[in-house]
């Protein structure tokens, strides 16, 4: 599961739609926290909400195999604060430095980097502007692809010569900290949503045409008039159609 700004709004999402995702046990970790926090709800009571979650949303759910990894997460759900930011604002000045670069994967890749220090930022004072992001995650977030492995480190080696990013001193560690954040600047562009930061920035900046999916509002780019949802979604809803058409041609034959 991508970052998630405002856990709170997901869940209900989550709750009205049945959608269980790609990561079963991230959602229902997000449930979880949102049933003891939210709904107040005790550790059995969460439990039996997760299960009956899945029992109605998640295709030959078997409950004996999720048995340890609910109850885990009834028990712990309440020791994570649900997120509640609505956005992370970026100024001006920091998409100057970014457009400054003239290369469009260096671009999109560093205002990725920087929106991940700019939450951290917010979400802990003490974090000093370090991204706390994976290198590959941060590619694939941003929408950059290489020929090479080598060429990830290629790009960031390029960048910290530049001197807008450094490296950890640590020899084991890999985290990257950005040497140009803004954190008390006018924001002009409110990121809301973080699975698509490279589609942001393209977006912002006027290059390409995107939309946001008609169901679970992720950023597409647009290839067609006729392009509603991104791929997942458009995927969900033919196999829900299958579904139905299969259901009804049964029921037809009896």
């Amino acid at each position: 599961m991508s970052i998630i700004l405002n856990e709170t709004k997901q869940a209900k999402y989550i709750m009205e739609t049945g959608e269980v995702g790609n990561k079963p046990a991230s959602t229902l970790f997000l449930l979880g926290k949102y049933y003891r926090q939210k709904e107040q709800l005790d550790k059995e009571q969460t439990a039996n909400k997760l299960n009956e979650f899945m029992e109605t949303n998640y295709k030959n759910y078997n409950p004996a195999l999720w048995e340890q990894t609910i109850e885990d997460i009834s028990k712990k759900a309440k020791e994570y604060p649900l997120r509640e930011l609505d956005a992370v604002g970026i100024t001006q000045s920091e998409l100057d430095v970014i457009s400054e670069l003239h290369h469009m994967k260096y671009e999109k890749l560093l205002f990725t980097m920087l929106c991940y220090a700019k939450l951290y930022n917010v979400l802990s004072e003490h974090n000093n502007d370090w991204v706390n992001t994976g290198i590959q995650e941060l590619y694939r977030t941003a929408k950059v692809t290489v020929k090479y492995r080598k060429d990830k480190f290629l790009y960031l080696n390029d960048l910290e010569k530049k001197g807008l990013i450094s490296f950890s001193n640590q020899n084991d560690n890999l985290n990257l900290k950005i040497n140009f954040l803004d954190m008390d600047g006018e924001s002009v562009l409110e990121i809301t949503d973080f699975r698509e930061l490279g589609y942001e920035y393209l977006n912002y900046i006027g290059e390409g045409k995107f939309i946001h999916c008609k169901y679970c509002k992720r950023l597409v780019k647009k290839t067609n008039n006729k392009c509603l949802y991104c791929s997942d979604c458009a995927k969900r809803i033919q196999n829900r159609q299958k579904y139905e058409w299969d259901a009804k041609n049964r029921k037809s034959e009896k």
